[in-house]
């Protein structure tokens, strides 16, 4: 019952009433971490001008995963959200497909101001050195494409022991991503200090 229930308020949410904010607070209760049931249970709230809307509010930006999205969806303020089939549309792209969101295990150190500088200055060379002709054949080397190139797999190359390729990646992806050149680097140093 609840769940045809569910279904129906996230393909019509201009039909949020008293009856379906008793529905969105139980599954909500069943399943704390449903980002949809507390999107649709904050906008219910809402919509009735409800007293503990600021409450539910509180626990419910914790829940939902990107709070601008939260944001957007309660005050309609996104262009393309601003009928009620807009957001029925919105929240179920957003809310029922698979997740893609990638977690990373490393944080990047802080920069110092001469970090960035030169972050800076080798980026101004590396574009020189590209608009010059300079271009890198990946066909004989043991290294992918820079498509291929992720942080997982130098990790790997890290793992199995083959640090020239690993340093190879890392290099590749410091190009590719140069605003986390100073983790490269870093990665850089850590596995020439494994192979010495």
């Amino acid at each position: 019952m609840i769940a045809a229930d569910l279904y129906t308020i996230i393909r019509n949410p201009d039909k949020l009433d008293e009856k379906t904010l008793e529905v969105l607070k139980s599954v909500v209760e069943q399943h704390p971490a449903f980002q949809a049931a507390w999107m649709l249970l904050l906008k219910n709230l809402r919509v009735l001008d409800d007293a503990g809307f600021r409450n539910y509010l509180q626990v419910g930006a914790f829940r939902v995963a990107d709070r601008r999205k939260l944001y957007c969806f309660l005050t309609g303020t996104e262009a393309g959200v601003n009928t009620k089939q807009d957001e029925a549309d919105y929240l179920t792209r957003e809310y029922l497909t698979p997740a893609t969101y990638q977690l990373t295990t490393q944080a990047a150190r802080e920069e110092s101001l001469s970090d960035l500088a030169m972050a800076i200055r080798k980026n101004q060379q590396v574009q020189t050195e590209v608009s010059s002709g300079f271009v890198e054949k990946s066909i004989g080397s043991d290294v992918p494409s820079n498509d291929l190139i992720t942080e997982t797999l130098a990790r790997i190359y890290t793992k199995q022991g083959l640090y020239k390729e690993a340093i190879q990646a890392y290099e590749k992806l410091s190009l590719k991503f140069p605003e986390k050149n100073i983790y490269f680097a870093s990665q850089i140093e850590e596995i020439k200090k494994l192979t010495n």
